[in-house]
This record gives structure tokens, C-alpha cells and sequence, in this order.
């Protein structure tokens, strides 16, 4: 199952939800899971890499809102 089906089956669920307790403990539960962990050497190096890139050509990236947008398009979002 894809992951936008699995987010689509959990907002049907959310949405049916009356009791407010519950809706707090999941969204306790997954802030929780999402939570910052610490990074790896090889992502630390791979940021800095991006950072560096960026700070010799500032104009080579692509703009987020528009990189947003294609996604959206892409994915029917």
C-alpha cells in the first residue's frame, strides 16, 4: 500500500474521531516518532555539502514553493 493511501486511511479514521482525548494521545504518539534525532555522520556531511554548494552558487537550486507546487501536481495533492 502506498504511503499517500496509508495517510488518506488514517485521515478517514481521524476524521470519524469524536472523542478528543484520543485524537491527543495520537497526536501525542506521533510527535513523539517524528521527533528530532540526532543525525548521522554521513548526513552531517552531506548537509554541509549542500550548504557549501549553495554558498558558491546561491542561484543553482530550485525555489522550494515552486518545487512544492510541482510536487503537488505530480501527486494530485
Amino acid at each position: 500500500m502506498s504511503v499517500q493511501t496509508e495517510k488518506s486511511i488514517l485521515i478517514d479514521l481521524l476524521q470519524n474521531i469524536s472523542d478528543v482525548s484520543i485524537l491527543k494521545k495520537v497526536k501525542q504518539f506521533v510527535l513523539k516518532e517524528i521527533e528530532q534525532g540526532e543525525l548521522t555522520d554521513l548526513q552531517k556531511q552531506e548537509l554541509n555539502n549542500r550548504l557549501e554548494e549553495h554558498q558558491k552558487n546561491p542561484k543553482s537550486g530550485v525555489d522550494a514553493f515552486e518545487f512544492l507546487d510541482s510536487i503537488k501536481t505530480k501527486y494530485e495533492l
